[in-house]
């Protein structure tokens, strides 16, 4: 049986009033309820953020102290032996020999051989000059030295014939003397004779002015020997000096002949020309101009000033390498080979000098290098990395691990900084195992796990 539709039933008398009940009341907007909502949510979204709050503090109390008694794990480090230092210092490189070439003479530049860059060997000519002065000074030099000779010459023949002149003199003495002696042998018979009356008196005052006028003669003949003696030895200085004149002269020639031998610029060593300035036809004046650089580059000397905290450490045989910053490749090993042992004032450093064959490594001289110097400690002690320390006011600590994996904050007495090293001078024995990058919130009594072990150092 199919349903039937029933016709729609009109509102009862009580339903017509609610309707227009409702109609005349006032209408509810959503702009009204904003503020209320608004309300209920910020209450709520503060009941749930102390929600979680009161779960942590309602966490059992158990939970929360197996969580603070965790070990933590740590990284870990041991102290080495303070037996060596590396000091790593800027240093230069020089040549094993270098020069700068001057002429010794005034003249042109007539040419030269070499240029920037050659490589020369021990007397090879670099350049030439061409000296008109100095050549007529040659000449001239010659011919005095030929003027001195000559009179040297003819001094030494006078004194040869003042020889002869008092050969001639000594004669004329003997010839005297021997006249003085007859006339005395014929004064004293006539005086014999005269007191005889042998003969007359005036006999005897003949012989007797003859025997003086020949005593006068004897005294004049030797007066004249004094003299001839006298003019010989004069003869003879004469002589010495015009040979010294002659000596003087020849050697200035001499030495002009050597100055023109420095008409032509040689290389003393074997080396590189690192600076030409040598021109044709440029004037050169005696030791001013610089005409070239010669440096010897088969061996180089790296000169490093090493500070005076650290120039008692330095000895000849240290240890070092030589590194070229720009440069990829491995660091030369060397070792200190001269040091000066002298402190300059200036800066407060000593030169020490390494010495290397530059043959095949081509290390440029004037080139910047750093040098590292393994130097000995004087004091003993150990070195602990720096990123074990721990500074805090009362000073540097570190953080030792001890056998039961509780941590030991201990305060230290630093000494060197060595880098990535520091030296400790007290506070550690050697053994302890030090916390790496020690955080504030570490303290002593702290549980911790010491991740790997290292191996101990030994002295």
């Amino acid at each position: 049986m199919s349903p039937q539709t029933l016709p729609a039933a009109s509102p009862t008398r009580s339903q017509l009033i609610r309707l227009s009940r409702e109609e005349s009341a006032p209408r509810w907007s959503w702009t009204r309820l904003t503020w209320p909502a608004a309300a209920v949510a910020a209450g709520g979204a503060v009941l749930g953020f102390l929600q979680p709050w009161d779960s942590v503090h309602s966490e059992p109390a158990h939970s929360v102290h197996e969580r603070t008694n965790a070990a933590r794990a740590v990284n870990v480090e041991l102290p080495s032996p303070a037996e060596t230092s590396n000091i790593t210092l800027p240093a230069t490189i020089r040549p094993w020999q270098t020069t700068t070439l001057h002429s010794r003479v005034t003249g042109y530049l007539t040419a030269w051989h070499v240029d920037l860059g050659a490589k020369v060997k021990a007397g090879d000519v670099l350049a030439e000059l061409e000296t008109p002065e100095l050549d007529q000074e040659v000449a001239e030099g010659v011919a005095q030295a030929a003027e001195a000779t000559a009179a040297a010459v003819q001094a030494q023949a006078e004194r040869a014939e003042a020889e002869a002149e008092l050969s001639v003199a000594l004669a004329q003495l003997a010839r005297v003397q021997s006249e003085v002696e007859l006339a005395r042998t014929q004064l004293a018979r006539r005086e014999k004779l005269v007191y005889r009356h042998a003969i007359a008196q005036e006999e005897f005052d003949t012989f007797e002015k003859q025997f003086e006028a020949r005593t006068a003669d004897v005294a004049a003949a030797e007066a004249d020997v004094a003299r001839r003696r006298t003019s010989l030895q004069t003869r003879a200085a004469v002589i010495a000096a015009r040979q010294a004149t002659a000596q003087s002269r020849q050697a200035n020639v001499e030495r002009l002949k050597e100055l023109q031998g420095f008409k032509r610029i040689v290389a003393p060593f074997s080396g590189v020309v690192t600076r030409r300035s040598a021109e044709v036809g440029m004037l050169v004046t005696a030791g001013t101009e610089p005409l070239y650089v010669v440096e010897d580059m088969s061996r180089v000397r790296v000169q490093v000033s090493v500070p005076q905290s650290n120039a008692t450490r330095i000895r000849v045989g240290v240890p070092a390498t030589v590194s070229l910053p720009e440069s990829t490749g491995k660091a030369t090993p060397a070792s200190v080979t001269r040091i000066s042992s002298s402190i300059d004032s200036t800066n407060r450093t000593m030169l020490a000098e390494i010495e290397l064959e530059n043959s095949s490594v081509g290390l440029q001289p004037g080139s910047y290098v750093q040098v590292t110097l393994s130097a000995p400690q004087q004091n003993t002690g150990w070195t602990i990395p720096a990123n074990t320390l721990q500074m805090r006011i009362d000073g540097p600590h570190v953080a030792v691990v001890g056998s039961n994996g509780q941590l030991e904050l201990r305060s230290v007495k630093l000494g060197r900084d060595l880098g990535g090293r520091v030296q400790v001078l007290d506070g550690i024995q050697g053994d302890e195992q030090l916390v790496v990058n020690p955080t504030d919130d570490l303290v002593s009594g702290s549980q911790v796990e010491v991740k790997s072990k290292p191996e101990v150092a030994q002295r």
